[in-house]
């Protein structure tokens, strides 16, 4: 006969985890983690009795020693005249690297962020240490990113630290815009050299985006910071919106094969279809073939020294006529 006081168990038993040794032997709760699921019930029928049989989950955890290698890159800034990068923050100046030799596929990108350490003379260093993984593989490329509001000037980057065979070397000496004028990040490769049925697969992707980076897709209007090299018919010599007198023919087609000039994606005249509106500002050309700051500025203050050059002659003159009548004048 059942016992008619049937004893039900309302609570669900926890047992402490740590009463039992561990399966490695030890006490150590770092090694391992016996976890208990208590919300789990399991009605077992004993001579009336009702038990909640609490589930017990065991989860060891294991611990595993990674070989790394901490990479430092030093990246050269060069200062424009006005001092623009004077106050240079880049959080995040050198961003990825792209690692494609080993297998000849591309890896997962490793992030670093550069700061700033030095600076002689118009240049600006800044560095950034990368932990690399063993098995990473060569460095094939690497992708930066501007995160100030104006352009910079990259020269290069050097990778200490990678073994063997001493500092990896990227020659840069390009114009990097903001990302706020190009949201795309820019492509530098190492100096070391492939042909072409030498060239890692991964590599391969990379050099091909940058090619069409460079050639553009003939749209929208050319901006500064752009580094397209899209060649067009010389269109914008006259002015033919201004006067009829002052409409002329077109250069770079059929009838005048040369010269070409970089395309511009300037609106068309309103009276001449086939010339492109005057543009008063500067004339577009890839950054990087744009003129220095020491240039520019040299060549925009030739005629100024021209007409001193012309008018400093005639002060002189000037002056020592006063001189002479008064001088005459006293005597």
């Amino acid at each position: 006969m059942l016992n008619s006081q049937a004893h039900q168990s309302h609570t669900v038993q926890i047992l402490n985890p740590w009463h039992k040794p561990f399966p490695s032997g030890t006490a150590s709760p770092s090694s391992s983690l016996h976890l208990l699921k208590p919300g789990f019930c399991r009605n077992q029928k004993d001579k009336g009795r009702v038990r909640c049989v609490p589930s017990i989950i065991k989860a060891i955890a294991t611990t595993t020693t990674e070989q790394t290698t901490i990479v430092k890159a030093v990246v050269c800034v060069k200062l424009t005249v006005g001092g623009l990068l004077s106050n240079l923050r880049l959080s995040r100046g050198l961003d990825d690297i792209a690692d494609m030799l080993e297998t000849g596929l591309e890896k997962e990108t490793i992030k670093g962020y550069a700061h700033r350490t030095s600076q002689e003379e118009d240049e600006v260093k800044y560095e950034c240490n990368f932990v690399i993984p063993e098995g990473y593989g060569e460095i094939g490329a690497v992708l930066v990113e501007n995160e100030l509001h104006k352009e910079m000037y990259l020269k290069q980057i050097v990778f200490h630290g990678f073994p063997p065979g001493g500092p990896v070397h990227v020659t840069c000496n390009s114009w990097v815009a903001s990302k706020f004028d190009n949201p795309h990040k820019r492509i530098f490769f190492t100096n070391k050299s492939y042909l072409p049925s030498q060239t890692p697969d991964g590599l391969k992707r990379l050099r091909e985006k940058e090619l069409e980076n460079l050639r553009g897709n003939g749209q929208g209007k050319r901006k500064t910071h752009e580094r397209i090299y899209d060649y067009d018919v010389y269109n914008d010599i006259g002015d033919p919106d201004s006067s009829p007198t002052l409409k002329r023919p077109v250069f770079g087609g059929k009838q005048h094969p040369y010269p070409r000039h970089c395309r511009t994606g300037r609106a068309r005249s309103k009276t001449d279809p086939m010339s492109e509106s005057w543009s008063s500002g500067s004339i577009y050309v890839p950054r990087d073939e744009a003129f220095s700051d020491v240039k520019r500025l040299t060549f925009s203050g030739m005629p100024v020294y021209s007409v001193l050059r012309a008018l400093i002659p005639s002060i002189e003159n000037a002056i020592v006529d006063i001189d002479l009548g008064s001088l005459l004048h006293c005597h």
